[in-house]
């Protein structure tokens, strides 16, 4: 009787366990495809957001090379000025005017030094939506040079950046030097150095999202001039430019006799404004 009943509990026992697993495996099952599903959802919300980034990116550079294509047509005409459209990039775009300190000195590291230039000449950036790229460092136009000195060359940097709450989108422009023998005075060749400046920080202090417009205007431009007299021959001179910390040089040849030589210095500054309108 006793081992009836026990055989009894337990043939109960393993069907409750043989009842209860078809429960449970369900149940790990629904949890396990939860788990995917949410890991697939999480996943894919990234990569679109990844791709949302990118394409705004790529939006934000086709309005600054926009904006830069306009700062050039209009650089070095009086008076004239463009307007350009700026598509919602989901970035915040910004001029500013005081940014950009530009000091620019011409030397002969040995007894001579002049200071030229001591300013800010402005920036625009756009801030970007973080991105799975690291676009840092990469130049779109110009390079990290501060000066230049050869016409196949661009005075215009466009490049991301870092600010100072995310990264960015920085447009500025670096001088540009030539230099030419000209002639005589009283005996002695005479050099003519020219210095480029596009200068921003005419412009409004912007802080704009989605679509606008902004107009950009050559509000003038104007030449400084200074004369230098070397008694002594000189076969080059250097001008140093030092942009935001950043330094960079460039060596002018000077035609010279044993007398010396003259050299003429023109500082061309075209002071640009970038403006908000309505069209």
């Amino acid at each position: 009787m006793c081992r009836t009943h026990s055989t009894e509990r337990l043939r109960r026992l393993l069907l409750s366990k043989r009842a209860l697993a078809i429960p449970v495996t369900y149940l790990i099952l629904f949890v396990s495809l939860l788990a995917i599903i949410s890991a697939t959802y999480s996943l894919a919300v990234t990569k679109i957001s990844a791709r949302g980034a990118i394409i705004n990116a790529s939006v934000a550079k086709r309005n600054m090379q926009a904006l830069d294509d306009a700062v050039r047509s209009v650089s070095w005409t009086f008076g004239a000025s463009e307007v350009v459209y700026m598509d919602d990039c989901g970035g915040i775009f910004k001029t500013q005017p005081e940014a950009k300190s530009l000091i620019l000195n011409l030397t002969d590291e040995q007894t001579f030094y002049d200071l030229l230039f001591n300013s800010p000449v402005g920036k625009a950036t756009y801030e970007l939506e973080p991105s799975e790229l690291n676009y840092e460092g990469l130049y779109l136009r110009g390079d990290e040079r501060t000066l230049i000195g050869q016409s196949a060359f661009t005075m215009t940097q466009l490049y991301f950046g870092t600010g100072e709450n995310a990264r960015e989108l920085i447009l500025c422009y670096r001088p540009f030097v030539t230099t030419t023998a000209t002639g005589l005075v009283g005996g002695k060749p005479l050099n003519t150095v020219r210095v480029y400046i596009i200068n921003l920080n005419s412009s409004q202090s912007l802080m704009l999202k989605e679509k606008f417009y902004l107009k950009v205007t050559a509000v003038d431009v104007i030449t400084t001039t200074r004369q230098y007299e070397f008694n002594q021959s000189v076969s080059s001179l250097l001008l140093k430019a030092v942009l935001d910390g950043v330094q960079s040089t460039v060596t002018l040849p000077i035609s010279s006799s044993d007398e010396g030589a003259v050299v003429n210095l023109e500082l061309v500054t075209c002071n640009i404004k970038i403006q908000r309108v309505e069209v």
